[in-house]
């Protein structure tokens, strides 16, 4: 499990292209020289509220210039992840008692909590390198790798991006391709999808079900980045994103409510989402110059064939102070619509049989899946040193309002907020040298 998996494609354009007014990033803008290396480190703790997803995350970045416009970058990214995780159930006004994946324990969720997998634990380790180079004149290629691996997922992904500058280099196209094969190896096997927990096989032996499932992503994106004066650039982008294969998640599952009562959580249903999703994103940044400052506004909206739609305002204002220090503001605004299979709970009789066999083809009761809002608030501070060193902190505070309603004013379910709302801190403290 990733907190935010950043695209592999987008940072090989952005190396491929290159970047101006690049100071908003925070990072050293060291002389370019084909001496040495440009370090980038952090460490960044992300914390929920209520005892639930703990994370540390160290990150090492480094980028050597072998003059001719031949850059190397290498970065190295390790996740510890711990607390207890939503497994898809909502809080109920009675007690809610289940299995946990490996099928070896049991957890209970008294009435009125969320139900939380307290087991929920994971550890990541991932390598990525790319290598730039001119092609032909004012033509730029850069072609990269990725390896990521958990203990019941792996990734593998290679990527490749042309740059071309027209214009007297005011004006430069991008065009890049990413392609990345993952390997699902759920804790007690793949479920079968919409089918009762108490069913589960040990290995998943039989019908879609199965010890690891695979998934394919194709991820394409176009860009032009435009000179408008000295101070300000504008950077277009459109990207689609074709992932075809396992798609579930094999440790969430959905309620099953008949009338206003639960059924027995024996009888609560595996998620199931359907084995192809097709993504389409416009993205839109601009940054102005001021004579020290530095403002970056940019705007996101994606929508795929799931149903769902998001619309994404990021602003950023880097105040210099002097003498290398600055201080960053951060402000992020998020919107998404629910997926058109996201359900809170299945309902007996019409969405499930007295049986428990599902008559709907996809279901899920993933927050991730449903409608909410988000907002992003904090700042960054830093020093920049005369040695090309640079330190950095920055602090914010993550808050998920779902827009999920619930009608019900009787029963097991009654008043309760079937996804309740998530806050988050998150802390990160870096460090950048020449080496």
């Amino acid at each position: 499990m990733q907190l935010k998996k950043l695209s592999k494609l987008s940072l090989a354009l952005a190396q491929a292209s290159g970047a101006l007014l690049s100071a908003t990033s925070g990072t050293v803008q060291a002389q370019t020289d084909s001496f040495g290396w440009q370090v980038d480190s952090a460490v960044l703790y992300y914390q929920e509220t209520d005892h639930r997803v703990r994370a540390i995350e160290p990150v090492v970045s480094m980028k050597k210039d072998f003059g001719d416009e031949k850059i190397f970058n290498m970065k190295l990214v390790l996740d510890s992840l711990t607390g207890a995780s939503p497994n898809g159930a909502p809080p109920a006004n009675v007690a809610q008692t289940f299995t946990s994946p490996s099928g070896g324990t049991s957890y209970t969720a008294a009435p009125g909590e969320l139900p939380l997998d307290e087991t929920f634990k994971d550890t990541r380790g991932a390598i990525s390198s790319s290598w730039q180079q001119p092609i032909a004149p004012d033509m730029r290629l850069n072609v990269g790798g990725n390896i990521s691996a958990e203990y019941d997922f792996q990734s593998v992904a290679a990527n490749a991006a042309v740059a071309k500058d027209i214009n007297n280099k005011n004006t430069t196209l991008s065009a890049g391709i990413n392609l990345e094969y993952d390997n699902i190896m759920p804790v007690g096997g793949a479920p079968v999808g919409l089918t009762r927990t108490s069913l589960k096989l040990p290995t998943g032996d039989e019908g879609e079900g199965g010890p690891s499932k695979s998934k394919f992503i194709t991820d394409m994106l176009f860009g032009v980045t435009q000179v408008l004066s000295r101070q300000a650039l504008m950077q277009v982008n459109y990207s689609i994103s074709l992932a075809n294969g396992y798609q579930t998640d094999p440790y969430k599952m959905l309620a099953v409510l008949n009338g206003d009562v639960l059924v027995s959580t024996a009888n609560y249903l595996f998620e199931k989402r359907p084995d192809s999703r097709t993504k389409h994103s416009l993205y839109s940044q601009i940054k102005y110059h001021f004579t020290e400052d530095v403002v970056d506004l940019s705007y996101r909206y994606t929508t795929d064939d799931w149903g769902i739609s998001s619309h994404t305002l990021d602003t950023r204002y880097r105040f210099e102070i002097s003498n290398g220090l600055y201080v960053e503001p951060h402000a992020r605004w998020y919107k998404q619509s629910a997926a058109d299979f996201y359900k809170p709970y299945l309902v007996q009789g019409t969405e499930v049989t007295l049986g428990g066999v599902a008559l709907v083809s996809f279901a899920t009761a993933d927050s991730r899946m449903s409608a909410f809002d988000a907002t992003t608030f904090g700042a960054k501070i830093g020093k920049a040193f005369e040695d090309e060193s640079e330190i950095s902190l920055r602090v914010e505070q993550y808050k998920q309002v779902s827009q999920t309603k619930n009608n019900l004013t009787t029963g097991d379910l009654a008043g309760q907020k079937l996804v309740p709302d998530l806050s988050a801190l998150l802390v990160q403290f870096g460090y950048s040298f020449r080496w």
